[in-house]
């Protein structure tokens, strides 16, 4: 870390009152309990991690507020991803996901931030905030690696973002994401580097039935008539106007509780935007439907909706950021300092992503238990102990107490399965609802 605060220009001099190490740690594992710290706290905090660094408020400011500050979080961020890429253990517990050689999940998380910011951050517009910022993870799911984090304003929608992942992607990986990244421009390059994909289907793209010219005009109603008395259906089609994009359609015709559901939040939703539920609307609501290309030898019709669950791990890897490591907290109004603080934020993240992976991994093949990401960040910021092992060079006492407290940090066995446990069991999507989950599962 010190040879890249030189290279940024972050530490020019050998006089220099803070080190690169030293502000590193001030903005990462130091301040994970007080995000709201103020900056004479900071100046505390550092004179305890170095005390020859004595600064000012504003002498501290003016180093968080320098360009040569953000760019060297960033490049020690680039750094820690790396280094998460390199350590990365393979597992192929999951037999569904054998055939593939790599899993992806996408989505994004939104931070607010205080709208002085609306020029550097804009926000999505409306009645959400003015200024907000957008943070993109591209997560792989086997090997639980960070591929690629990205920085952008809320106003940038996740559709716009669905091809930053090919430079990533390689013959056999599956990508999982949900249908704010569907954008058949970027779908259709897929077989050609031979990748595969899942996702939900988006009620606005054309679908057209083998051998038939027309687009089917309304999915819900033609399937509520054509298959009356089906629960799954999955056909060959084409998708698309123009680029006629061939995949499998699975439909699902959803429990009656489920439907009912649906139904109410869509009619409270219309109701906001002064309009009707229509007929067309209420009839899609009662299937799922999902589009993939992984072939039927590979997974039957049964099982895609208890695959498409598991991008809810990354839903929860974004609530354990927020709730336990505080991303979101990003207060005051210069880019330069929201930038330090939450690539700080991230590089703590992103190691604490590579310990998990190494834990998952142990739990694994030691005790055929799953690791909670939730347990494991508490149990490493106790004690500060992710802290004192990356900046005092304990990391070889860190894993042989992890390794020891192991079964402390993982999953209580319970009723209701997970929906990894739900996808290793292969328990067909039909079979997963119940009446104490039926209308809470998202569908």
């Amino acid at each position: 870390m010190k040879q890249i605060a030189h290279e940024c220009d972050f530490v020019q001099r050998s006089t220099s009152k803070i080190e690169g190490p030293d502000f590193i740690e001030l903005l990462t594992t130091a301040i994970i309990e007080n995000p709201y710290v103020s900056l004479d706290g900071l100046c505390d905090i550092l004179s305890e991690i170095n005390p020859n660094a004595d600064m000012t408020p504003q002498g501290l400011a003016e180093r968080i507020n320098s360009k040569q500050a953000v760019d060297y979080l960033e490049k020690v961020l680039e750094y820690s991803i790396e280094k998460n890429l390199e350590s990365a253990k393979d597992s192929d517990s999951v037999e569904l996901f054998s055939s593939f050689k790599r899993v992806f999940l996408e989505d994004s998380t939104q931070c607010e931030l205080n709208k002085k910011l609306a020029d550097e951050f804009k926000g999505s517009g409306g009645s959400a905030s003015k200024s907000a910022l957008k943070v993109n993870l591209i997560y792989e799911l086997k090997q639980h690696e960070i591929q690629e984090i990205h920085i952008t304003d809320n106003k940038e929608p996740d559709q716009s973002l669905a091809g930053r992942i090919f430079k990533h992607l390689q013959s056999n990986d599956l990508i999982i994401r949900d249908l704010g990244y569907f954008a058949l421009k970027e779908l259709i390059k897929l077989p050609i580097i031979g990748a595969f994909f899942l996702s939900r289907l988006i009620k606005t793209v054309s679908v057209y039935l083998p051998n038939q010219d027309d687009a089917v005009a309304d999915l819900g109603t033609y399937f509520l008539q054509n298959f009356p008395n089906q629960t799954i259906i999955d056909i060959d089609v084409f998708i698309g106007q123009k680029e006629k994009f061939p995949c499998r359609l699975v439909v699902y015709r959803l429990p009656e509780q489920v439907v009912n559901e649906r139904v109410r939040k869509a009619r409270k939703a219309a109701k906001k935007k002064g309009r009707e539920l229509t007929r067309e609307q209420r009839n899609w609501l009662h299937f799922g439907f999902y589009v993939t290309n992984v072939e039927r030898d590979v997974w039957s019709a049964k099982v895609i909706g208890t695959i498409y669950r598991i991008r809810w791990r990354i839903e929860l890897i974004f609530k354990s950021w927020k709730s336990l490591l505080r991303l979101h907290v990003l207060k005051g109004t210069r880019p330069e300092r929201i930038r330090c603080f939450l690539y700080g934020r991230l590089i703590t993240v992103t190691i604490m992503t590579m310990l998990y992976a190494y834990a998952n991994w142990y739990a694994e093949h030691i005790h055929k238990r799953e690791v909670s990401a939730h347990k494991l960040y508490n149990w490493l910021k106790r004690r500060n102990r992710i802290g004192k092992a990356i900046f005092s060079g304990i990391m070889d006492i860190l894993i042989t107490t992890l390794n020891r407290d192991i079964l402390k940090n993982c999953k209580q066995k319970r009723k209701r399965k997970t929906s990894l446990e739900l996808i290793v069991e292969k328990v067909p999507y039909m079979e997963s609802f119940d009446q104490s989950n039926m209308i809470s599962q998202n569908t």
